[in-house]
């Protein structure tokens, strides 16, 4: 029963790194967001594989049961670095653009 309950938090984390910044920046007069239905296929793929990589990994190693060190470096690391260059190369492309 435990391994549901971190597989829920993980989800609720998810949902509110997706929603938090939008509740948080309502009548700012800022530029309208994107919505996740306006999101190119590439990001949607981007975002899709992510989840299901951390799925998998989490199914096939049971952090709740064994060590948290393996999935973290397995399953965590890639994803977290992976979005780390995506973001930072949208800087330096934006940067250009201007």
């Amino acid at each position: 029963m435990t391994g549901m309950q971190e597989i829920l938090v993980i989800v609720l984390l998810f949902v509110f790194l997706i929603f938090l910044p939008r509740w948080t920046s309502r009548g700012r007069g800022r530029a309208p967001k994107r919505s996740l239905l306006s999101l190119p296929g590439q990001l949607r793929l981007a975002i899709v594989v992510s989840a299901v990589w951390i799925i998998v990994w989490a199914a096939y190693l049971q952090p709740w049961q064994s060590e948290l060190l393996p999935f973290t470096l397995i399953g965590l690391c890639p994803v977290i670095l992976g979005w780390g260059v995506i973001w930072v190369v949208a800087g330096f492309r934006k940067k250009q653009d201007v």
